[in-house]
């Protein structure tokens, strides 16, 4: 089974450059534009499952690119994309709690002392009212053995299935399919506008590509 990976476009929040990853922002001009701008690097595939994130930038980044394309398969008259788009909560950006939607210097001057704390214990640390990375990692971890279960059926074995979710999780997801501890995470950078490829074979990972545009 073949994973297209797509993470939502650009939002006013990236270009703030704050900590956001529950706040529901949807895509600004140019974040529409980086997911036709996938779409048309896609045209002629088509996909026999599509699942997102359900937050709006994922949802419309895969509703865009999908429009651009004409790729979804088995797509009749009286469908829309949108009903085709399967959301999974799993694949949900991290939770910043209390961090939502500050820059770094404000959460110096707001939350020092919470700040310190996520500074020396990233991987451990649950943020007030938020996640810790842990808690990411293991949601991520469920969704990821479902998707090599269902890559081991027969219907699936040779499909393609396009994701659209966050830098964070698609972070935590290769960690988890090529087995790595939880600081792979740091290992991966997933850029807007462009896509990654990864196989399912007999229950392993393979990287094809990543970040192609």
């Amino acid at each position: 089974m073949r994973l297209y990976l797509v993470r939502h476009g650009e939002t006013s929040y990236n270009k703030k450059g704050c900590y956001y990853g529950v706040t529901d922002a949807g895509l600004s001009e140019k974040g529409m534009d980086q997911a036709r701008e996938v779409g048309r690097m896609l045209e002629g595939l088509s996909f026999q499952q599509v699942i997102s994130s359900p937050l709006l930038r994922a949802r419309d980044t895969a509703r865009l690119l999908l429009e651009e394309a004409g790729i979804m398969a088995d797509l009749s008259a009286k469908e829309s994309l949108n009903s085709l788009i399967r959301p999974d909560d799993r694949l949900m950006e991290q939770d910043f709690g209390v961090f939502e939607g500050r820059t770094y210097g404000q959460l110096q001057e707001e939350f020092p002392l919470e700040l310190e704390a996520w500074n020396k214990d990233f991987s451990f640390y649950r943020i007030p009212e938020g996640e810790s990375f842990r808690d990411v990692r293991d949601r991520v971890d469920a969704f990821c053995r479902d998707l090599i279960s269902l890559s081991t059926t027969e219907s699936m074995r040779k499909a393609s299935v396009l994701i659209t979710a966050h830098k964070g999780t698609f972070g935590h997801m290769l960690a988890s399919l090529l087995s790595m501890p939880l600081e792979g995470y740091w290992n991966f950078v997933f850029e807007q506008g462009c896509y990654s490829v990864v196989d399912l074979e007999d229950g392993y990972a393979i990287i094809r590509s990543l970040n192609r545009t």
